[in-house]
């Protein structure tokens, strides 16, 4: 099979840098000749194919904002992503720059991605679902492209990110203040995000002296039907806490199909909270009382943030925002 190079195989190759080589393929003219020659010439070597994607997102006068979000095969719940994805493209809009989104579900799809072909175009990195030894933050290293992660990550050292150690100790001492102390905790993978909420709900537990044994923390919980399938389980056994608290305001509704299918009422027989208070959430029966997100305010720190980044500021920090209770009727 040919082997297929990229920009940076050809400045590795000439011994020229990945900006005068992207200089000579955009047909720059302010190249020396002789060096112009001889890249060409390693690309007429090399068969080297100029990716038009790439040089389109050159020849832009704006900024170019990369959002990677990195799923596991099978998530089917992200809306929310969609509904703050609707305030960073107003954001992006306003200040003329073009905003890119790509998915990603492992490394191997990194070989054929934007940030991986196209990553000498792009001016900042806005990076979801970070993970260990994400190769991702290697790429952008590599490329020196700065880049922020959204929700705290160890990795990254820019975030913009829910305040959610606090979102949850709120939520769990209104709870609490209902006399619901018995909590099946749903969450998605064993990321930094989902550990912290976890974490945040056992510390209304240890300050208010009610044993931890009354909750339990559930991982893998990322698409409908595993929730589904696990609230089934529950019932059938007859081992049901006072309220399923699922992160994720869509994960809530395989909640509500398991226990409507069951017979059993929400919130009298159980109660359900989510967080994210996305739009539906209050078109649910009942509606879902949830710890919602600002995404409007996410999405405006997110590219104050990125403003900076752009403009070489070095007096840039992360950010938290706080997130509210919205009460419903899904909490008795």
């Amino acid at each position: 099979m040919e082997q297929k190079y990229t920009i940076r195989d050809i400045a590795r190759i000439s011994g020229f840098s990945f900006k005068t080589v992207s200089r000579v393929i955009n047909e720059d003219k302010n190249v020396k000749s002789s060096t112009r020659d001889k890249i060409r010439q390693v690309i007429a070597d090399t068969n080297f194919k100029p990716n038009i994607y790439a040089r389109n997102l050159n020849q832009k006068t704006n900024k170019n904002i990369l959002v990677s979000i990195r799923k596991t095969h099978g998530q089917n719940t992200t809306q929310w992503f969609d509904y703050l994805m609707s305030f960073m493209i107003r954001e992006a809009n306003a200040k003329n720059y073009t905003i890119l989104q790509e998915v990603i579900y492992d490394d191997f799809d990194l070989g054929n991605s934007m940030l991986e072909k196209s990553g000498g175009y792009i001016d900042v990195l806005v990076l979801f679902y970070l993970q260990e030894n994400d190769k991702r933050i290697e790429l952008a290293e590599k490329s020196r492209i700065p880049f922020i992660s959204f929700e705290k990550n160890p990795l990254a050292p820019l975030s913009i990110s829910n305040n959610n150690r606090s979102g949850m100790r709120e939520a769990g001492e209104f709870l609490f203040g209902r006399e619901l102390t018995s909590i099946c905790l749903l969450l998605g993978a064993e990321i930094d995000v989902n550990v912290e909420r976890a974490d945040a709900i056992k510390e209304v537990y240890a300050r208010s002296g009610i044993p931890l044994e009354r909750l339990e923390v559930v991982y893998g919980m990322n698409n409908l039907e595993t929730i589904r399938r696990f609230v089934d389980g529950r019932i059938e056994q007859g081992n049901l806490p006072q309220v399923f608290f699922v992160s994720g305001d869509e994960k809530a509704i395989a909640v509500y199909s398991s226990l409507h299918t069951h017979g059993l009422s929400i919130p009298q027989d159980v109660s359900v909270i989510g967080f994210d208070n996305i739009p539906i959430s209050q078109y649910y029966c009942p509606p879902l009382t949830t710890m919602g997100q600002d995404f409007e305010r996410l999405a405006r720190e997110m590219f104050a943030v990125i403003g900076k980044l752009i403009d070489g500021d070095k007096n840039v920090a992360s950010v938290q925002v706080e997130p509210r209770l919205i009460v419903r009727d899904s909490v008795r």
